[in-house]
């Protein structure tokens, strides 16, 4: 009995040993899996760290410096006397033949007045013995040519509005106006309002005599 302790002894002790090692024994599960790396973040496009630069407006436009000197005024040529407008048309020779005859060259060139001119034609049909018989006479040839002047500066228009003008021979003319036609002294303007420097002057068609004598 003795001896199947002593052989029995051993055994234990072994076993002891063989359990205490086994307790030592790492309980860790076999290490797991690789755990798998995360794919890395995309990295975003760098942040432009400059900014866009900005854009530079378009300098403003420089208004015109202001002109301090007022423009100066438009001065008119002068058209000329009466006797010079009458000349440059060309169709006048009578009657300023006949001016210059009486002496009335610088009456006409001066003040301000309304000359009735007949044109040439005009004269013609008084006929040539006619002509003569006045550029013979200057007294009378004088009051023909101041019953074709007016002693103020008309235009044909305002002419019309009055029933009769007076000249500056003092002998009245009537006067009618039927929409644009006008007659004075029974002559009818058939050319109104040729300006000149010191009036106007209105074509007519006819000569204006004065009334016989009673």
């Amino acid at each position: 009995m003795s001896r199947v302790r002593v052989l029995a002894l051993p055994l234990v002790a072994t076993c002891l040993l063989v359990a205490a090692c086994g307790g030592d024994e790492d309980t860790t599960p076999t290490t797991a899996a690789v755990e798998t790396t995360a794919a890395p973040e995309t990295t975003g496009a760098p942040e432009t760290t400059e900014a866009a630069p900005e854009t530079t407006a378009a300098p403003e436009t420089t208004a015109a410096p202001e002109t301090t000197e007022a423009a100066p005024e438009t001065t008119e040529a002068p058209l000329g006397s009466i006797i010079d407008v009458a000349t440059e048309a060309g169709s006048f020779t009578t009657l300023l033949a006949a001016v210059e005859a009486a002496g009335l060259t610088e009456t006409l060139s001066t003040g301000n007045i309304t000359v009735l001119a007949p044109t040439d034609e005009a004269f013609a049909a008084l006929g040539q013995p006619a002509i003569d018989a006045l550029l013979a006479d200057p007294a009378q040839l004088t009051a023909v040519l101041q019953g074709h002047v007016l002693p103020l500066a008309q235009d044909a228009a305002t002419i019309g509005i009055f029933s009769s003008v007076v000249t500056a021979g003092g002998v009245s003319l009537p006067v009618t106006a039927e929409g644009d036609v006008v007659t004075i002294g029974g002559a009818t303007v058939v050319t109104a309002d040729i300006p000149a420097d010191n009036g106007f002057i209105h074509v007519i068609d006819r000569v204006i005599l004065p009334a016989p004598a009673a």
